[in-house]
């Protein structure tokens, strides 16, 4: 494995740019291919985020090839251009982009998994070295993110972010592509990305998030009252699930106490959001020995608006 030196690739620029004849140029002949190793730049993030609820997910994709000539073209005259090799990145860009951005988040405590719902796509479409003259280079790195929900839904828009940094006499070109890289991901609103991954305090603001049982829905942090009133007391009150949309089933009644019944939940129904809880019903039951059952059904989608399930059930002897 050929590992060269930036400055020494530098010099050799700066020599064949004399204008040396080919009989020297032709004993100082770069290799076709040099091996750019990727090293990750440490620096101080931002800033640390130490409230999220929600795990995320981190999708790289880069358009860039391996083996593409990152020179600029305008830059070099086509005697230098001739000498000037291929650039080999290892690992992959796409490989050391992927594990730099984890590292990154996670310095800044974001909760990075494979399995979680929410996911932070980001597409590499520049990671390239340029020639600012014969003897001196810049890199150039550009890149598109953005954040989807658990339904796949965008709810932060593709923005492209940039950055160019000069790169030091001498540093290494792979170390100036880590500095470069931690430079763009410093240029990311992670503020904005951060407030997506906290629970809403409302259900209407994560409209699509559904219920799994994992806490992690303002819809599972909803307190509803149940007030349940009847005539005479101490009835039997029980309820269940009634649904029209596949998302949620319907269940078995739940016995939950005795008239005059008041107490404070919150949802644990599977499959329910805030945009289908209008296609699911509660229905609640009152029974008592000697009376008719009577039962009532509560639109969910009202009842998560008011926070409420109020009733009173006026008992008709079983004659």
């Amino acid at each position: 494995m050929k590992k060269l030196l930036s400055r020494t690739i530098l010099a050799s620029i700066a020599v064949l740019s004399l204008g040396l004849t080919s009989c020297f140029t032709s004993k100082m002949l770069l290799p076709k291919e040099v091996d750019v190793q990727l090293t990750q730049h440490s620096q101080s993030v931002p800033r640390t985020f130490r409230d999220l609820d929600k795990p995320v997910k981190v999708v790289v994709e880069s358009s860039v090839t391996t083996n593409e000539q990152m020179y600029n073209d305008d830059n070099l005259d086509k005697k230098t251009r001739a000498f000037l090799p291929k650039y080999l990145f290892m690992p992959s860009v796409k490989s050391f982009t992927q594990d730099a951005t984890v590292s990154y988040m996670q310095q800044m405590r974001f909760e990075v998994s494979n399995t979680a719902d929410y996911r932070l796509n980001i597409s590499i479409s520049q990671f390239q070295l340029q020639w600012i003259d014969k003897t001196s280079a810049q890199i150039c790195i550009k890149l598109t993110y953005r954040l989807t929900n658990e339904a796949g839904e965008t709810i932060v828009p593709s923005t492209s972010v940039a950055s160019t940094v000069k790169l030091a006499a001498s540093e290494q070109f792979g170390s100036g592509f880590g500095r470069a890289y931690a430079d763009a991901l410093s240029k990311i609103n992670w503020e904005r990305i951060a407030d997506m991954l906290r629970i809403s305090s409302q259900p209407k603001q994560e409209k699509n998030a559904q219920v799994k049982g994992d806490g992690d829905t303002a819809l599972e942090h909803t307190v509803i009252r149940w007030y349940i009133l009847s005539a005479p007391q101490g009835a039997d009150v029980s309820w269940r699930v009634v649904s029209s949309t596949p998302d949620v089933a319907n269940t078995n009644s739940n016995f939950v106490g005795t008239t005059p019944y008041e107490s404070t939940e919150s949802f644990d129904i599977r499959g329910l959001t805030y945009n289908n809880s209008g296609n699911v019903q509660i229905e609640v039951t009152c029974e008592k020995a000697g009376y008719l059952t009577q039962r009532k059904r509560f639109n969910l989608r009202q009842a998560i608006d008011q926070k409420e399930i109020s009733a009173k059930f006026n008992l008709v002897k079983d004659e």
